[in-house]
C-alpha cells in the first residue's frame, strides 16, 4: 500500500512487508520484516526491508506511535534530492520484541523510546561528537543525514534508549525525545547532579527547587511550550503564556497558566508581561520581569522577549518559529539587564530520565493533538504546524502517527485526543 501522495516535491511512501510469522509465534531470534515510511521523489519504488542479526548490546522495538516535531515538517519540504529516499521523524515509543545477549537493562514487553542524540549522556556539550547522529534529520554540525524512527521495527544500542513510565499511552509517551526534553532543558539547562547522588530520591528535592515561586513566560501553545508549562506549574513556578489566539490563552489558562496575554492584540507584550508581574505576582520595579522565558520565536519575538525579562533573567533559545534573521532593537539591553540567553538543542539522556521522574511523580500527560494512522502519514505531514486542528482553527499539542495498530490502542487513542476538545 501506499499512503496518501504529497502536493508537494517529496511524496510520502509506506514500504511494506508481509506480516511477520516470527513475532506471531512468539520466535523473537529471526530476523524480523520492517514497515518504512520514506520521503522521495515519485515514482516510488516499493520494497520490503529486512533486518540482520541483532548485535549483543542492541535492542529491537516495534514501533508503536511515532510523534512529529517542527523540524519534520521542515525537513519534508526542503530535502534534498541527494538526501533521498529518507526515513523522518526523530521520537517513538515502541515495545522491546528482541534484545542482544549482553543487555541487562531492558526486558522483552518494555516500553522504550530512543535518545534525539544518542550519544549525549549528560551535562553541557563540550565538542561536536556529542551532537553527532540526531535522528530524523540533518547534522547541523557534521553535516549528512541520520535516518529516523518512522517504521515498524526500529534498533539502537541498549544505552541509547529509556524505559516509559505505564501510566502514559503509546501516543503521549512518543512525543517525548524531543519536544518534551528540549522544554525540560529550557527550564533546567544541562547541568546535572553528581553520579554518586541517588537520583530517584534526590533530584526532585535537591535540583528542581530552582523553579519555586519564579516566574516562566512560555511563548505560544506547541508542543514544546505546553510541556515547557506542564514542567514549570509541576516544580512550583508561576506562568504567564502568550499567543494570538484567545482560544488557545482559555486551553492554557485551563492547563495552569496563571496569566494569559494575546500578542497580536497586545503588540509590546514584552511590556505588558513585565508590567503584569508587578501588578499580579506582587513583584517591585527592581525586580519586574519574568525569571526565565521559553523563547520559540526567534528573530521576530527576541526583542520583545528582552522586555518581558528581569534584570539578570535568562533567556531560553528554543527556536525560530519566525524567522533566522531580523532586526533586533535594542540589543543593549541584553548587558544592561545582565541577561543570559542560553541555546536549547534537546538534551542529554540523564535529563530525559530526570524529566520522567518528575513527570511520572506528577502524573503530567503531554498533549496531543490529533492521531493519526501509518496509512495516513502523508497527511500527518501536511500544514504549518505540527498542532491539530480543530474548531475556530484551534491548533494544539503534538501530532502523532499510529504505527502499530490494536483495538487498545485506538480506544486509547481516542481518549488522549479528547483530552484537548474537551477543553475548547
Amino acid at each position: 500500500k501506499m499512503a496518501d501522495v504529497l502536493s508537494n516535491r517529496n511524496s510520502c511512501v509506506v514500504i511494506t512487508s508481509p506480516r511477520d510469522a516470527n513475532e506471531a509465534s512468539g520466535n523473537t531470534k529471526q530476523p524480523a520484516s520492517n514497515e518504512v515510511v520514506v520521503l522521495r521523489e515519485p515514482p516510488a519504488h516499493i520494497r520490503a526491508e529486512f533486518q540482520g542479526k541483532l548485535g549483543r548490546d542492541m535492542i529491537e522495538i516495534r514501533v508503536l506511535c511515532v510523534s512529529l516535531n517542527f523540524r519534520d515538517i521542515v525537513h519534508k519540504n526542503y530535502l534534498k534530492p541527494s538526501n533521498l529516499p529518507f526515513i523522518p521523524c526523530s521520537d517513538c515509543v515502541g515495545l522491546v520484541t528482541s534484545i542482544g545477549s549482553d543487555v541487562k537493562s531492558f526486558s522483552i514487553g518494555d516500553r522504550a523510546c530512543p535518545l534525539f542524540f544518542p550519544y549525549w549522556k549528560d551535562r553541557r556539550p563540550d565538542t561536536a561528537k556529542t551532537l553527532r547522529g540526531a535522528l530524523g534529520g540533518k547534522n547541523v554540525l557534521e553535516g549528512g543525514m541520520k535516518q529516523g524512527v518512522l517504521r515498524t521495527r526500529f534498533r539502537c544500542r541498549a544505552q541509547e534508549a529509556v524505559k516509559i513510565p505505564t501510566y502514559l499511552t503509546d501516543a503521549e509517551a512518543s512525543t517525548l525525545p524531543c519536544a518534551g526534553v528540549t522544554a525540560w532543558s529550557a527550564l533546567m539547562g544541562y547541568e546535572t547532579l553528581p553520579d554518586d547522588i541517588n537520583l530517584s530520591q534526590s533530584t526532585p528535592n535537591a535540583n528542581h527547587k530552582r523553579l519555586e515561586g519564579k516566574v516562566v513566560l512560555v511563548q505560544g501553545t506547541g508542543a514544546v511550550s505546553m510541556f515547557a508549562l506542564q514542567f514549570a506549574k509541576a516544580l512550583g513556578a508561576r506562568v504567564i503564556a502568550t499567543s494570538s489566539s484567545n482560544v488557545k490563552l482559555q486551553i492554557a489558562k485551563k492547563m495552569g497558566a496563571d496569566l494569559c496575554i494575546n500578542y497580536k492584540t497586545i503588540k509590546k507584550w514584552g511590556k505588558q508581561a513585565s508590567l503584569a508581574t508587578i501588578k499580579k505576582f506582587g513583584r517591585t520595579a527592581l525586580n519586574a520581569g519574568a525569571d526565565l522565558i521559553v523563547e520559540v520565536g526567534g528573530a521576530g519575538t527576541i526583542s520583545e522577549s528582552l522586555d518581558a525579562v528581569r534584570i539578570g533573567g535568562v533567556i531560553s533559545m528554543v527556536g525560530n518559529l519566525s524567522g533566522r534573521s531580523g532586526e533586533i532593537k535594542r540589543l543593549d539591553r541584553i548587558f544592561y539587564k545582565a541577561v543570559r540567553i542560553q541555546g536549547v538543542v534537546v538534551g542529554h539522556k540523564k535529563g530525559f530520565l530526570d524529566m520522567l521522574q518528575v513527570m511520572e511523580s506528577h502524573r503530567i500527560n503531554p498533549v496531543v493533538g490529533q492521531i493519526y494512522p501509518i496509512s495516513k502519514a502523508a497527511k500527518a505531514f501536511s500544514g504549518d504546524s505540527t498542532g491539530a486542528t480543530y474548531k475556530a482553527k484551534v491548533m494544539m499539542g503534538n501530532r502523532v502517527i499510529r504505527v502499530s495498530d490494536s483495538l487498545k490502542g485506538r480506544r486509547m487513542d481516542s481518549r488522549v485526543e479528547s483530552r484537548v476538545r474537551s477543553m475548547l
